[in-house]
C-alpha cells in the first residue's frame, strides 16, 4: 500500500511507499509508479470514474498533481513497490475482491483509489493498512491519529513534522491521501483533500457506488 512518509503514504510512503496506501508509513509514492496509465472499470452505467475519487489541483492545500493517474490491476502490481509482507497483502486483497488501483502523485504526497469487491472488503482493508502503518511497532511512538467530522469512515495519523495520511471509504473503495510535508500543520492538506474528495463523489452512481 502506498501511504506518504513512511507509510505509502500510507501505503507506501515512507520511503515512498506512499502505502498506497497512502499511509505516511512509507510514502504511497511507488504505488503511484506502477503500471499503465488510465482507468477503465467503470461500467458503462457508471457516471463517475475511478479517478475522480484521486485528489485533483489546489484540492489539497498547497499541492499539484505532478503527472497522470497511473492503474494496477493486480494484487501482485500493487504490491510491488515495497510492502512489508506482499505474499499476505496479495492474498488479502484477492480475497477482498480487489479490481484496481489508481493513484497520483502530489508535489509533497500521493492520492490513490482501491476497488475492492464489496464494502465490507472496503472497511476491512481499511482496518488493515491502519493497523499495519497508524499503529506500533512500525508508527513511532509519537504519531497521533485524528478523524474527520463528515466522514464517518474517515481514520488518519500524523507523524509530528514528517507526514500525515488519512483513509476513508466510500461504497466499495478505499482512498487513501497522504503528504510528507514537514510542518506542524501537515495535517490540514490531507483533510482539505478528503472533504474534497468526498464532496464530489459520495453517493454518486459510479464505481464505488453499491
Amino acid at each position: 500500500m502506498v501511504t506518504v512518509g513512511v507509510a505509502r503514504v500510507v501505503g507506501r510512503t515512507g520511503e515512498p511507499r506512499r502505502d498506497a496506501r497512502g499511509m505516511c508509513a512509507v510514502l504511497v509514492i511507488t504505488a503511484v509508479m506502477c503500471a499503465a496509465c488510465g482507468s477503465a472499470s467503470q461500467s458503462s452505467t457508471a457516471n463517475l470514474p475511478l479517478s475522480a475519487y484521486l485528489v485533483r489541483a489546489h484540492e489539497e492545500t498547497g499541492m499539484q498533481r505532478t503527472g497522470p493517474a497511473t492503474a494496477d490491476r493486480t494484487p501482485a502490481q500493487w504490491t510491488s513497490d515495497g510492502a512489508p509482507n506482499p505474499a499476505a497483502e496479495d492474498k488479502r486483497l484477492a480475497d477482498e475482491g480487489f479490481r484496481e488501483v489508481i493513484s497520483v502523485g502530489t508535489s509533497e504526497g500521493v492520492s490513490w483509489a482501491m476497488q475492492l469487491g464489496s464494502p465490507s472488503a472496503a472497511a476491512r482493508e481499511e482496518a488493515a493498512e491502519v493497523k499495519e502503518y497508524a499503529s506500533a511497532p512500525q508508527a513511532p511512538a509519537n504519531t497521533t491519529r485524528f478523524t474527520i467530522p463528515g466522514i464517518r469512515s474517515a481514520d488518519g495519523w500524523v507523524f509530528p513534522n514528517a507526514d500525515a495520511n488519512v483513509l476513508f471509504t466510500e461504497g466499495r473503495c478505499l482512498m487513501l491521501v497522504g503528504d510528507d510535508l514537514t510542518t506542524s500543520d501537515n495535517q490540514r492538506p490531507v483533510v482539505a483533500a478528503a472533504h474534497a474528495i468526498w464532496t464530489r463523489t459520495h453517493g454518486k452512481p459510479g464505481p464505488c457506488a453499491t
